[in-house]
C-alpha cells in the first residue's frame, strides 16, 4: 500500500517554494511573499511540526520546517493568508515568465514548455510538478506481467 498525500504535498511545496524564488527573482519587493508566509504561519500554530523537529539550533529548525521528508507544512497550506499568497504567486506568474528563469528552478518543466507540451504559467508549472509523482505512484501500482 503506497501512501500517496505526503508524497504529492511534498512535490507541491517544492514546486511552489521554486515558483517562490523565480517570482522573487524576477518581481523582487512586488512578489507574493508566500516562503515568508508560510513559515510565519507555522511560527504563529506549532502544533503541526514541533513534536516532529528536535532542531539543536534556529538555522537547523528553519531547515526542518521547510525541507523535511515527513512534510509537516503540509498542514498549513489550507491557513486563509497561506491561501492567498498562493493566489497572489499564481497571479504574478500567470503569463510572461522569463524562460531563463523557468529553467533555472524547473528544469524538467522548461523541457516540456520548450517541446510544446506544458503551459509556461505558475500553475502549469506547479500541476507538472506534482504529476510527474503521480506518474511514479500509477508506474508503482501497475500490474507488472499481465
Amino acid at each position: 500500500i503506497l501512501k500517496v498525500g505526503p508524497g504529492l504535498t511534498f512535490a507541491l511545496r517544492e514546486a511552489l517554494w521554486a515558483l517562490d524564488a523565480l517570482e522573487t527573482d524576477w518581481l523582487g519587493a512586488g512578489a507574493s511573499g508566500l516562503k515568508r508566509t508560510v513559515l510565519e504561519a507555522m511560527r504563529r500554530d506549532p502544533r503541526h511540526w514541533n513534536r516532529y523537529y528536535d532542531a539543536q539550533s534556529a538555522a537547523q529548525l528553519l531547515l526542518d520546517q521547510q525541507y523535511s521528508l515527513s512534510d509537516r507544512i503540509r498542514y498549513y497550506w489550507p491557513v486563509p493568508e497561506v491561501q492567498a499568497a498562493v493566489a497572489r504567486l499564481l497571479h504574478n506568474l500567470r503569463d510572461g515568465i522569463p524562460p531563463a528563469l523557468i529553467s533555472q528552478y524547473l528544469p524538467e518543466e522548461y523541457r516540456a514548455i520548450r517541446d510544446g507540451k506544458l503551459g509556461a504559467d505558475g500553475r502549469s508549472l506547479a500541476l507538472s510538478r506534482v504529476r510527474r509523482v503521480l506518474d511514479t505512484y500509477a508506474q508503482a501500482c501497475a500490474r507488472r506481467g499481465a
